[in-house]
């Protein structure tokens, strides 16, 4: 097995059919590892960096890919492509060459890579053993799972009393009624879907005094994305609308026979229709008419998610390593330290259901 390295913008574009070809053929990939997640990044999180794409090659076919990114500065550092909005990004491999590729990865950032640093992020522990020597491991998150049952009705005998109750409004006279209804966004929908997305979260978000995820460059990334994603069938956008207006949206995306529960908002006004609660079970119940296994929560172990009752949960990694020098050395202190208090402050945050 060789290890090849793409570490041009040309070469970004160039890789794009095989990537796909890959993406499809890995039954865990997630939307997070498709070409158009990570060139969508790199256009708008990537300007002050580097491709340092890893390919795996067996013979003439490619078996895996690891987008990285390399910065300049103090020190150089690799560090994963996609870092930040991203929620899963450990190496997309072909089933069946697991051990060899993060072997493979493993000896190039050991031996072959030029950085003093390595910062590896959310990296899911049940999927990825890539250890690097003299790493240090930090937990970036709990994912819950919901192993999805044959039948919505069966699914709800699992949830309590009062979560069925409030469930059970998507079929009572409020949306018989045609006063409240969920709209699934179309593809020529897709800007005024996601700005009422973004307006939503950032209500829920205020009346904590909080300013939400869709910061700054977000919220572009997110509308390219979006385009992107509809089209690939990969994103599911639903809003909810009461006496004609919006007052709540969720954000999922789904690949192979998985949904993922991205982000969500809704205006705190209308709290007594219980809006979180009927997209969360609008989306489940979407996802088992269509047949789909799983619905994945994604980072963070928030209250309310367990309220849903999943059955699985895995954590997400990060792994830095001091490769070379006194730099290296002094560029791990510093992001362990960073990603501590990053870690301390999203616990606090889980724990009150704030995020």
């Amino acid at each position: 097995m060789r290890i090849e390295v793409f570490s041009s913008a040309d070469h970004l574009e160039s890789i794009r059919p095989p990537w796909s070809e890959l993406a499809l053929a890995v039954p865990t990939a997630t939307p997070f590892q498709t070409w158009e997640w990570h060139s969508t990044w790199w256009k708008y999180y990537g300007k002050t960096k580097s491709p340092y794409i890893l390919a795996a090659y067996e013979g003439n076919d490619l078996v895996a890919l690891y987008p990285l990114a390399e910065r300049k500065g103090l020190w150089r550092i690799l560090r994963s492509g996609g870092a930040g909005p991203s929620d899963y990004l450990q190496p997309l491999i072909r089933p069946g060459y697991e051990t060899q590729v993060e072997e493979a990865i493993q000896s190039h950032l050991e031996n072959e890579t030029k950085a003093a640093l390595v910062d590896l992020h959310q990296l899911r522990d049940d999927l990825s053993d890539l250890e690097l020597e003299n790493e240090k491991t930090i937990e970036q998150g709990t994912c819950l799972v919901l192993d999805l049952p044959p039948d919505y009705e069966h699914y709800l005998a699992t949830l309590s009393k009062s979560l069925r109750y409030d469930v059970r409004k998507l079929d009572k006279s409020l949306f018989k009624e045609g006063k409240a209804v969920i709209q699934q966004v179309t593809e020529d929908e897709i800007g005024q879907g996601l700005d009422i997305l973004f307006e939503q979260h950032k209500l829920r978000w205020r009346k904590r005094g909080l300013p939400g995820a869709f910061l700054g460059k977000a919220q572009s990334f997110h509308h390219e994305w979006g385009r992107h994603a509809i089209q690939n069938g990969w994103l599911w956008l639903s809003i909810l609308r009461y006496e004609n207006q919006p007052i709540g949206a969720i954000y999922a995306m789904t690949m192979g026979d998985t949904v993922f529960y991205y982000q969500a908002g809704f205006d705190p006004a209308h709290s007594s229709i219980s809006p979180g609660t009927l997209l969360v079970a609008g989306t489940i119940r979407r996802s088992i008419e269509e047949g789909k296994a799983h619905f994945d929560f994604l980072r963070g172990d928030e209250p309310y998610k367990r309220r849903w009752k999943p059955q699985r949960e895995h954590k997400n990694l990060r792994k830095i390593v001091a490769v070379k020098g006194l730099t290296g050395t002094m560029g791990a202190r510093w992001n362990v330290k960073g990603s501590q208090i990053e870690s301390k402050i999203r616990a606090r945050l889980e724990g009150k259901g704030l995020i």
